[in-house]
């Protein structure tokens, strides 16, 4: 009965948000998919793709400050017993910056540095002379406190990424401890990670680690199965063996063994986080964590934050974390990191920098992300303020990534291809897996022409995220440079497979297709690119010059009507904006349009290029008009003389050879041909 009950709950739950989130889309006039009609049917995924509201965006209470501290307080104490010392950092810090009335009747432990023994084992037993286990005729019997000595020994060792030397002593506790028999093959793992790392950064060329043998990942990952530790009652066995099957590139197996182990204990961050590199897509996402229910105070709400970011979905991701915040979690810098992170991604590059100068004011020295920031300076062109995060990071922190990172950015805004190509090689290494660094470098490589080094870059970054779009795009405009448009065409087509609603990417596409005279397909990725933002503004003006090089010239004067609409007083857009106005008043007076010609030859007047133009188009239309008085003169005395015969009774006079001169060669004058 209770399970019936459950299902229901479960399912009204989720017809209320989908309810919630089909109300968001019709408030927000969501746009259909590409190809698709308004009034279709849309999956839930697609309405909050679309309105801009996640599907996990259910509304929930505030955040129990005490229940909260006791889930970092646990993490804390696990990720520092088992030396994951990533976790452990980031535990840390949510903990240093939780406010104050959260705080309060929490006193942490601070000073306790024990290792917990079997559930057996006693504390006496730790500190006796002997080992209590059986020992054969003449075995050398060991201390429990050497046990003890070894066991602390390592784990100083594994902060000192001396994996394999604490391996070997570890290997002499193993059965004395739990925790060190999880370390253990914890070490073996790190060590053929950090030989795997080594091998694979020794050039810019691609490298397997491990061909010529049987990689030890697959003989450590079969170890720990024939030992059946996934199913231990230690739950860091599975993850560990989720991170080997990583590396083994068996990603579904391990994404159901991290999901194993957020089911089994859903405080467990570092599984969650390993899932969201591993996730298939944001709807995947949102039913693992419905099925979770409850149980997940706020981690399944960050594991959200995350993976919509990674599928570039940065407004629903901002949404998410400022739901966060005010639930309770304010103040905290991971939290204001991640929304300037996405206000980077989002082009929103004024925002991003206040983010971030307003998490460097609460922690000078905190270097997450700070690679974004030297990208929002470098799009803005702020010499000035970039120039001073590289010189502060280069004193302070020389060898992070980061820094590397920022100080390349500071010389690629100089044009220093040469010293920034130097500085991200040098951040590769320090971080040979990070998808964007390997991006950077490519741009570069295209900077000093070297197409070959160049191409390297950009598959290395899609071999390591094949959802990241600027690998992609890279190749893209790497081929578009070579004039290869069918080649750059299918890795545009690639790039915005990952990001499908990026009007960059829309716009590369219609101009290929351009080239390849595929004119239906430039026109729908034009308008679409218009449709969805167009960041650059690049999307009207392409479809205007498509439709003036097909000579469909009403089109194109419609998109260059609109183009004005949005992009007149844009001061970077001058060039285009005045050659949108002398086209649509030439247009106009070509259509026999001469109110809409001589509102744009009015506009002519406003710039010195074409102000020429515009009075050439003011005397022509005023000549038209002034023949068109002269023909309804002589028309209406031509009615007043026939009309005045027919009074009479006599006949009427035959038409009067001058006025018909007149009007033919005041119209052939008139009909000079007009090029523009």
């Amino acid at each position: 009965m209770s399970d019936d009950w459950g299902t229901a709950a479960a399912a009204e739950r989720s017809m209320s948000r989908l309810t919630l989130i089909q109300q968001a889309a019709a408030r927000s006039g969501a746009l259909p998919a590409p190809g698709q009609f308004r009034n279709s049917k849309l999956s839930p995924f697609e309405v909050s793709q679309m309105s801009g509201v996640s599907i996990s965006m259910v509304e929930r209470g505030n955040i129990n400050g005490r229940d909260f501290t006791r889930e970092l307080e646990w993490l804390l104490q696990e990720t520092t017993e088992r030396c994951f010392l990533d976790a452990e950092m980031w535990t840390g810090e949510i903990l240093a910056y939780l406010p104050n009335e959260w705080c309060e009747g929490s006193q942490p432990d601070i000073w306790n540095t024990s290792v917990k023994v079997f559930a057996n084992d006693s504390t006496e037993s730790m500190t006796s002379p002997t080992s209590s286990s059986a020992n054969m005729p003449g075995d050398v019997v060991v201390p429990k406190a050497k046990y003890a000595y070894s066991s602390r020994f390592a784990r100083s060792l594994i902060k000192n990424k001396d994996f394999r030397r604490a391996a070997s002593f570890l290997e002499k506790t193993v059965n004395e401890n739990r925790v060190d028999h999880f370390l253990y093959y914890r070490c073996l793992f790190l060590a053929y990670y950090q030989e795997h790392l080594e091998n694979d950064s020794e050039g810019v060329e691609r490298k397997t680690s491990f061909a010529e043998e049987k990689s030890p990942f697959s003989i450590l990952h079969q170890r720990m199965t024939d030992e059946k530790l996934r199913e231990n009652d230690d739950v860091w066995f599975e993850y560990l063996m989720g991170l080997i099957e990583v590396q083994l590139g068996l990603k579904v197996e391990a994404e159901k063994s991290f999901k194993n182990v957020i089911r089994r204990e859903p405080r467990h961050w570092p599984a969650w986080e390993g899932l969201t590199l591993l996730i298939s897509d944001i709807e995947d996402a949102d039913n693992f964590v419905i099925q979770l229910d409850s149980r997940s105070l706020w981690m399944s709400d960050w594991f959200m934050v995350l993976v919509l970011q990674r599928f570039h979905q940065h407004s629903m991701a901002i949404q998410k974390a400022e739901q966060l915040v005010q639930r309770g979690m304010t103040g905290i810098p991971m939290i204001i990191t991640k929304i300037a992170a996405c206000s980077n991604a989002r082009h929103d590059h004024d925002q991003a920098i206040a983010n971030f100068e307003d998490v460097r004011e609460m922690d000078p020295y905190r270097l997450t992300d700070l690679h974004l920031l030297s990208d929002s300076l470098y799009i803005r062109n702020d010499q000035k303020k970039l120039s001073a995060l590289a010189m502060e990071l280069y004193k302070v922190h020389k060898f992070r990534w980061e820094t590397c990172c920022v100080v390349a950015n500071y010389h690629a805004m100089r044009r220093d291809s040469e010293h920034a190509i130097k500085f991200f090689q040098r951040a590769l290494r320090l971080n040979p897996g990070f998808a964007a660094l390997w991006v950077l470098i490519g741009h570069e490589f295209m900077e000093m022409k070297n197409n070959a080094a160049a191409c390297v870059s950009y598959r290395r970054a899609i071999e390591i995220d094949p959802a990241d779009h600027r690998g992609w795009y890279g190749l893209g405009q790497m081929y578009d440079i070579m004039k290869m448009p069918a080649y750059s065409l299918y890795y545009y087509q690639e790039a915005q497979k990952c990001k499908p609603h990026d009007s960059r990417l829309l716009v590369a596409l219609g101009e290929v297709y351009t080239k390849l005279n595929r004119i239906e397909d430039a026109e729908k990725c034009f308008t679409g690119a218009y449709l969805f933002g167009d960041v650059e503004g690049n999307a009207l003006w392409n479809l205007a010059k498509l439709h003036e090089n097909q000579k469909d010239h009403k089109k194109a004067a419609q998109a260059f009507e609109v183009f004005l609409v949005v992009y007149e007083l844009v001061t970077s857009a001058e060039e285009k904006v005045i050659y949108s106005v002398a086209f649509l008043a030439n247009h106009f007076f070509k259509t026999e349009e001469f109110d809409k010609a001589q509102e744009f030859a009015t506009k002519c007047m406003a710039y010195e290029t074409i102000c020429q133009e515009g009075n050439r188009l003011f005397r022509e239309i005023a000549k038209i008009h002034q023949r068109e008085a002269e023909l309804d003169e002589a028309e209406r005395v031509g009615y007043a003389q026939r009309a005045a015969i027919e009074a009479a009774g006599g006949a009427a006079p035959a038409p009067q050879e001058g006025v018909e001169e007149l009007g033919e060669e005041e119209m052939s004058e008139g009909e000079d041909e007009l090029t523009f």
